[in-house]
């Protein structure tokens, strides 16, 4: 089964995957592991996971698996193909930073992108025929504006194709809006 759950920034779609995750192992019959694609870099950042990481363990009353991407040592396919069994769920948070991470290597934009393309494929073709539960939060880059610089606009284009792409292969994907979701599929 692949879940979706799509929306802006503060939208309340890291809640709600954390609610679905949450209430699908309350009867222990999944064991739950959470893929955070986000690096820490800078104090700002270095809170914001901190604070995420506690969140969660209030959430879930008790530390919870999670696997913290670093991209050299510790790759989202990575993880993915080492849970990847029928007793596991899977949450990714979030495509969005994922896609970011990518594209913002030190190297040219067009190399970025061919990576990008890379890891995307890769990631769609492990979606398809995942034998573990996955539940993905990515970020609706539809709704806003149009980029100012050719790296912005790369990165929405790049985004919503794959948010496209990954709502084709998902069984279930949810829209948060102002904390309310709504099921499209």
């Amino acid at each position: 089964m692949i879940q979706l759950f799509i929306g802006g920034v503060r939208s309340g779609k890291s809640d709600a995957a954390e609610d679905m995750l949450l209430a699908l192992t309350q009867n222990n019959a999944l064991k739950p592991a959470y893929v955070a694609t986000s690096v820490a870099y800078g104090e700002e950042t270095i809170e914001r996971i901190k604070l995420h990481q506690q969140n969660r363990e209030l959430r879930f009353g008790q530390p919870i698996t999670t696997y913290e991407l670093n991209y050299q040592e510790l790759d989202l396919l990575f993880v993915l193909q080492s849970l990847d069994k029928a007793e596991n769920i899977v949450l990714i948070e979030c495509l969005s930073t994922w896609v970011g991470w990518y594209l913002s290597l030190d190297n040219t934009l067009e190399q970025n992108l061919l990576l990008m393309s890379q890891q995307q494929a890769a990631l769609l073709a492990f979606l398809k025929k995942a034998k573990c539960h996955v539940i993905i939060v990515t970020g609706e880059v539809g709704c806003g504006l149009i980029g100012e610089t050719p790296l912005q606009r790369r990165y929405a284009d790049q985004l919503g194709k794959l948010n496209q792409q990954v709502a084709a292969v998902s069984e279930q994907v949810y829209l948060l809006t102002a904390g309310l979701k709504q099921q499209l599929k």
